[in-house]
């Protein structure tokens, strides 16, 4: 009877528990939904949320796509599309001097000063992807003055360039002030290259070549229905047989033919620093044109380089006399980089350009001389002579640091109260570029 009472007891307890247990059982997996549900809710909110939050975004953004595009290394804004553009840039060159002056017969003067050498801001671009432009502007010295401003655009495969512009002469001249290795260039580039004038050109370039001339006025504001301006035509080719990062050979000539209205020529004036006084001038010629040829060379190797020019030129007498004046000049320099860099040159357009190194220090030395003994120069009938030293430190690419040393000699050939002098003078230049 016991084991029996025994015995119910036990199966009565084990189905208790047995209810008990799938009772539990089932409030689990009914609380575990309701949690995945809870869960999914929110997920859907959340992606409602971001939905909603994509679209506001969209909207906002909308357009932003044709905005311009900034590159602050270049100070430049451009279209996406590539079509147009503008860019801002300019240069300082802080100059400082000191000079003495000798005259035949112990006649000494000296002096030392400063000066805002070169203040120039300039913006170029593009406009319809087709067109491009320059305007740049000088404000040191006394008043404002137009450097460049041309527009150009490519015709046939050559671009065509209108305004004021560098007319195509000389390796020297057509080299930025930016990049040439003394604080001045020389006294040949001064007494033969025309520098800018306002014209029409075409140019070309390649690997190792570049060819351009053109069509140009004097000045930027000439002529009118009483009067024609003057004009030239000018034109050079460069060759680089060897055209290499560190290495290269470069060749060129160039030609100009220049007629003057009103029987007025050209002027030579010579000093062999930016504020020195001008020993050499040989007055306005009577003259009805002038024909000059250029020759020029230039090779680097490594750290080390070399390059001179040649000119001859004839002015064509038109006054009482009407006898032709001729005269020639020619300049070699030399440079070499201590701490192993090179000169850069560019052989698309026959011109040298930015030394791209921190800490680069360029020793340079430059001799030159020009014969303007014929007598057709009058009392300014002398044989000229100068030399240059260089010390050059670039703080960056952008940065530079020059110091010269000069001496010049004006050696005039007739007795017409004119003596003869020696000019010597060291000059210190700081200069940046953006």
């Amino acid at each position: 009877m016991i084991k029996q009472v025994l015995m119910g007891s036990a199966a009565t307890a084990a189905l208790t528990l047995s209810l008990a247990g799938s009772a539990f059982a089932g409030y689990d997996v009914n609380s575990r939904i309701d949690s995945l549900e809870n869960e999914l809710r929110e997920l859907r909110a959340q992606m409602q949320l971001r939905d909603s939050k994509l679209a506001e975004l969209e909207e906002a953004t909308t357009g932003l796509d044709d905005l311009p595009i900034f590159d602050s290394k270049k100070l430049m804004v451009s279209s996406r599309d590539g079509n147009w553009s503008i860019r801002f840039g300019g240069r300082v060159m802080l100059d400082a001097f000191i000079a003495d002056a000798e005259r035949t017969g112990g006649v000494e003067t000296s002096g030392a000063g400063a000066e805002i050498r070169r203040a120039r801001f300039f913006a170029e671009g593009k406009v319809a992807g087709d067109f491009n432009y320059k305007l740049q502007v000088d404000f040191a010295g006394d008043a404002v003055s137009v450097k460049d401003a041309w527009i150009s655009t490519k015709v046939a495969g050559l671009t065509a360039k209108f305004g004021n512009q560098k007319e195509p002469m000389g390796l020297e001249e057509n080299t930025s002030s930016k990049y040439i290795t003394f604080m001045e260039r020389s006294l040949v580039n001064e007494a033969f290259a025309p520098g800018r004038n306002l014209g029409a050109s075409l140019s070309t370039g390649g690997s190792n070549y570049s060819a351009a001339a053109g069509f140009f006025t004097s000045g930027i504001d000439n002529g009118s229905d009483a009067a024609t301006t003057d004009w030239a035509t000018t034109g050079r080719v460069t060759f680089a047989p060897i055209a290499e990062k560190t290495e290269a050979v470069h060749l060129g000539l160039s030609a100009s033919y220049r007629g003057f209205d009103d029987n007025s020529g050209p002027r030579i004036r010579l000093r062999n620093f930016h504020n020195g006084t001008r020993y050499v001038d040989s007055g306005v010629f009577a003259a009805e044109g002038q024909f000059t040829i250029g020759a020029e060379a230039a090779a680097v190797f490594g750290p080390f380089s070399v390059q001179g020019e040649y000119y001859n030129s004839t002015i064509e007498g038109n006054g009482a006399a009407s006898r032709d004046t001729d005269y020639d000049g020619w300049y070699v320099q030399a440079s070499y980089f201590v701490t192993g860099e090179s000169r850069p040159y560019k052989a698309e357009k026959g011109e040298f350009s930015r030394v791209k190194s921190d800490g680069a220090v360029e020793l340079a030395a430059r001799y030159e001389q020009i014969d303007m003994e014929d007598a057709g120069f009058g009392a300014g009938a002398s044989d000229n002579t100068a030399w240059t030293l260089g010390v050059n430190y670039y703080t960056n690419p952008y940065v530079r640091t020059m110091l010269n040393y000069g001496s010049a000699d004006y050696d005039f050939t007739t007795a017409a109260g004119t003596a003869d002098t020696e000019v010597d003078f060291v000059g210190t230049r700081l200069q940046i570029d953006f």
